[in-house]
């Protein structure tokens, strides 16, 4: 069966019922979980066509990120703590999030991916893409989607 899952948060929701799941599934089957949060590695303040990068701005962005998705990868690894599940954290900077959970998966030698969809359709699904939709298209690994 699994023995090592890969559960991408987003800090959302829906993220943390997929992440429940996920460590619930963990513990049926005695597998290891890897919590992973991407966050984007440049900021840019837009305007128009222009974009306003100011080195200073960019790190206290980076270190807001960073916190914000430990905070998020907090509350997966108290659900494998409070299920006696192994977890190891990680924090991936990458202006593709599919492509950070993909690269992270095969890294770490995960076995499956378990994550959330939000459900978008139409118009919406077209504009913002769906993350989860390019995982399920680019990993060589299972993904099982929680909706």
């Amino acid at each position: 069966m699994f023995k090592k899952i890969l559960i991408p948060t987003d800090g959302s929701e829906l993220s943390d019922k997929a992440a429940s799941g996920g460590v619930e599934l963990a513990r049926t089957v005695g597998a290891r979980t890897v919590g992973v949060h991407v966050f984007p590695s440049s900021f840019g303040v837009y305007y128009g066509e222009a974009v306003w990068v100011d080195d200073k701005v960019q790190l206290q962005m980076r270190e807001t990120a960073e916190a914000e998705g430990n905070r998020y990868l907090d509350r997966v690894q108290a659900r494998a703590e409070a299920a006696s599940v192994p977890f190891e954290r990680v924090l991936v900077e990458s202006d593709s999030p599919w492509k950070g959970i993909v690269d992270t998966a095969h890294e770490r030698g995960c076995d499956l991916i378990v994550m959330a969809a939000h459900g978008r359709r139409g118009l919406a699904a077209v504009m913002l893409g769906s993350e989860t939709n390019r995982v399920l298209t680019h990993s060589r690994v299972p993904v099982l989607v929680y909706r």
